[in-house]
Parts: structure tokens; C-alpha cells; sequence
């Protein structure tokens, strides 16, 4: 590490005294701060070696349980993400649907009202096959407007704007999902 070079100053200490000249960095040191540099370096090692250990933990750890790999985790993360995206939409077109079909059932209720009314009034009077296919036709067309509304439908795009793609890129080739 170190070899003797005569008298000269350290450049710790400025102190003129026998120097050893550093194989590193070429600097010259006095006995002591060439042992304290000598420490630090140890405690350098074994830092690294600290550091080694673990990751060699983190890596048996991971070959062990995969799932806690990085990569696996930002799939893992986009999934959650993704979901609750859709499930945000959702709730928010429902929400939109149930403030619209309010207005839109209190009609229907209003048309059903009338076509009990008729329903009464026909009991007391002579009534036809006519008269009874006119009746089943309102109800059948109340019973389409509700299963059916004519002001309100879903429609789906095919747009990935929702959710944003993933890819994995591996250096022979990019595998897109």
C-alpha cells in the first residue's frame, strides 16, 4: 500500500516527518494518518461487504418470491390502478344514469297511471278484442320504454384512453399485451 520516501510533509498534518507515499493516490502521509487512511479503508470494505450481504439476501428473497420482484410489482400496480380507473367510470356513469332515469321513471309512472285508468273505465263498459289488444299494446310498448329507454343507452368504445397499455421490452423484442 504504502512504501517510505524520506522526510517530507504529510499532506494531512502539513507535519515535515517520514512520509510513506500512498500507491493509490500517490499522496505522501505521516505513520498515523496512513493507518488512519488504512481504517477508513476497512471500514470501507466492510461496508461493501454489508452492503453485499444484502443484497444477496434481496435476491434469494426474490428467487424465493417472485412477486416481490420490481417489475412484477409495477405490473401488479398498473393492474390496481387500472381496475380503479374502471371502477371510478363505472360509478360515475351509473351515478349519471340514476340522476337521468329519474325523470325518465316518473313519466313511464305517469303513462302506467293512465293505462290503469283505461284499464278501470273498460271493466265498466263493452268492451272488444280491439279494445284489448289496444291495452296490451300500451303496456307492452311501457314495459319496452322501461327495459329499452329511447333517451338513454351505453355504448362502448374500443379506445384504450380508459386504460393505458403495457408493455414488456425484453432486448430481443418488445411483447406487447
Amino acid at each position: 500500500m504504502a512504501t517510505a520516501t524520506g522526510k517530507t510533509h504529510c499532506v494531512t498534518c502539513g507535519k515535515e516527518i517520514v512520509v510513506y507515499e500512498c500507491k493509490g493516490c500517490s499522496q505522501s502521509f505521516c505513520l498515523k494518518h496512513l493507518n488512519d487512511r488504512h481504517q477508513l479503508f476497512i471500514q470501507q470494505l466492510s461496508d461493501i461487504e454489508d452492503k453485499r450481504n444484502i443484497f444477496r439476501q434481496t435476491l434469494t428473497e426474490q428467487t424465493k418470491n417472485p412477486q416481490k420482484y420490481s417489475l412484477i410489482q409495477q405490473i401488479n400496480q398498473w393492474e390496481n390502478d387500472s381496475i380503479n380507473k374502471i371502477k371510478q367510470t363505472a360509478e360515475e356513469t351509473r351515478q349519471l344514469i340514476l340522476k337521468h332515469t329519474g325523470k325518465y321513471l316518473n313519466r313511464i309512472e305517469i303513462r302506467l297511471t293512465k293505462l290503469t285508468e283505461e284499464l278501470k273505465q273498460i271493466r265498466d263498459v263493452d268492451f272488444n278484442e280491439v279494445h284489448l289488444n289496444q291495452l296490451k299494446q300500451k303496456l307492452k310498448q311501457l314495459e319496452e320504454e322501461l327495459n329499452n329507454p329511447s333517451n338513454i343507452s351505453i355504448q362502448q368504445e374500443n379506445s384504450l384512453l380508459l386504460i393505458n397499455k403495457i408493455s414488456v421490452l425484453i432486448n430481443s423484442g418488445t411483447y406487447i399485451l
